[in-house]
């Protein structure tokens, strides 16, 4: 599981456990330069965040067979990136920044030259959340890296050949919903499904449509083990 930028694996704390009792080793990551202090991650940027991934997943797989990537918004970025480079059994992709709500952004290229960081609106109103516990304040040089991240992810795409399931809220104010149909058009996968969460934004692995959302990337990973079981003609998951 990789967590969004400036977030931490706190994101996945519910939907982790449930795949735990479900019987899944489950291994959420941190990336570097997250959860500590944005000014220890404004001395990180793209190329440390994947190489903290690859090293995760190559741990992993050396005790468990198949792994199912799961990312949220960059961390959707780093597990297709992933997914290019490495056999995994699946991916998952939550909320993955291909097309931004705003393209303040792109001002971020000079804007590093002349400060650090950019404080983000505090809510009025704490919420479930707020559990992702995300910096307060955005590293700038660390905005240009993840942009550079991104058009690099488009250009793999292609290349993409995991079983994939992308989930995206309508209500994401951060990413542009046509993310989701741009990812599910260029992935070359046989097997790829879509689904948009109507009341579910940015963070939708904490909003109000958690509970569906976690059932339907439960039945997306049970589905890929059915596959795996008949192709090796050993039986059922169950067995």
């Amino acid at each position: 599981m990789i967590h969004g930028f400036t977030g931490s694996p706190s994101e996945f704390r519910r939907i982790g456990y449930e795949l735990q009792d479900q019987g899944y080793t489950v291994n959420a990551v941190r990336l570097p330069g997250h959860g500590t202090t944005p000014e220890e991650m404004i001395r990180t940027g793209w190329t440390d965040w994947y190489g903290h991934v690859l090293e995760s997943y190559d741990s992993l797989a050396v005790v468990c067979k198949r792994v199912v990537v799961m990312g949220h918004s960059m961390g959707g970025l780093l597990a297709l990136k992933l997914a290019v480079e490495r056999h995994t059994a699946g991916v998952i992709s939550l909320a993955t920044p291909i097309f931004l709500a705003t393209r303040k952004t792109m001002l971020a290229v000079p804007l590093q030259h002349f400060i650090k960081y950019v404080e983000k609106k505090p809510k009025q109103i704490p919420t479930l959340l707020d559990e992702s516990c995300a910096y307060t304040k955005t590293p700038i040089r660390c905005v240009v890296s993840l942009r550079k991240l991104v058009k690099q992810v488009k250009k793999l795409l292609p290349q993409v050949q995991a079983p994939t399931w992308i989930g995206q809220g309508t209500k994401d104010a951060i990413v542009l919903k046509e993310s989701a149909a741009y990812l599910h058009r260029q992935i070359r996968s046989e097997v790829k499904e879509i689904h948009y969460y109507p009341e579910s934004s940015h963070g939708m692995l904490l909003d109000q449509e958690r509970d569906r959302i976690y059932a339907d990337i439960s039945a997306f990973i049970q589905s890929l083990q059915l596959q795996y079981y008949e192709l090796m003609g050993t039986g059922t998951a169950e067995e």
